[in-house]
């Protein structure tokens, strides 16, 4: 089955293409934005203090603060030593539901949230860039387009071939060596 398809270039590509035409939306790259934060962990120093230290830390970043400085300073995040607070590109659905609504809310690089509360405990949030949404061109995913209309080829051939199997009535089992 998966040489009978191969050997059909032309249709594939065809095909394809038409799939492609089909469903775009299913060939988007999501809008991504590019965060820096520093967290202060409510369960350690207590949900006031660490809203009053992220209050403090937002005053000195609006004031121009480099916030990679800040954030290996105070930041109670783990990955703080590897990553200076950087958490780089991201879409829609990797982070805690609080901290990406008020990520996504930010419109300039540059722009500073007010101290956000998640189940971590506080950020303070800076958007470092934005990428917009946008349509990945053919050329870009006819390859696993094809894939995966040689895959689908291939499994309906086996469940066709299964399913004659199966209804054939001359067929007849050999309960004993079963």
């Amino acid at each position: 089955a998966g040489a009978e398809f191969d050997r059909a270039v032309e249709r594939n590509v065809a095909r394809a293409r038409e799939l492609y035409l089909i469903d775009r939306a299913k060939y988007v790259t999501p809008e991504e934005i590019d965060v820096s934060h520093i967290l202060f962990d409510s369960s350690k120093k207590g949900k006031e203090a660490a809203l009053a230290a992220a209050i403090d830390v937002r005053a000195k970043l609006s004031a121009g603060a480099d916030i990679a400085v800040l954030a290996v300073a105070v930041s109670d995040d783990p990955s703080v030593a590897r990553n200076k607070g950087r958490l780089g590109p991201a879409p829609r659905g990797r982070y805690d539901p609080a901290f990406e609504a008020a990520a996504f809310a930010l419109r300039s690089p540059g722009d500073i949230s007010e101290p956000v509360l998640t189940r971590f405990g506080y950020h303070i949030i800076r958007l470092e860039g934005r990428t917009p949404e946008r349509q990945q061109a053919f050329d870009a995913v006819r390859a696993q387009i094809i894939t995966d209309m040689r895959q689908k080829s291939v499994n309906d051939a086996r469940e066709s071939a299964i399913a004659a199997i199966r209804g054939d009535t001359r067929l007849q089992v050999n309960r004993e060596a079963v």
